[in-house]
């Protein structure tokens, strides 16, 4: 089942934490991240602030994940 969110940081969280990101979908200015196979415990860890990641690692999500839907808005 495919998970959607519009939540640039907790898309950034589930890809270090190995959840597959299997499409980026542009809504206006706006990226949906599509993951497959998340979780409600996850989701739950995440809402609870209980989650731990590698910073630079996580850092470095979010900035790929940004720079990506720059880029296609730029193609649009």
């Amino acid at each position: 089942m495919n998970y959607k969110t519009y939540d640039i940081v907790l898309a950034s969280y589930l890809q270090v934490s190995d959840f597959i990101m299997t499409d980026i979908e542009l809504h206006g200015t706006k990226g949906i991240f599509v993951f497959d196979n998340v979780d409600a415990a996850t989701l739950r860890k995440y809402d609870l602030n209980q989650c731990t990641v590698e910073p630079q690692a996580f850092n470095n999500a979010l900035r790929q994940l940004a720079t990506t839907v720059r880029r296609m808005q730029a193609n649009v």
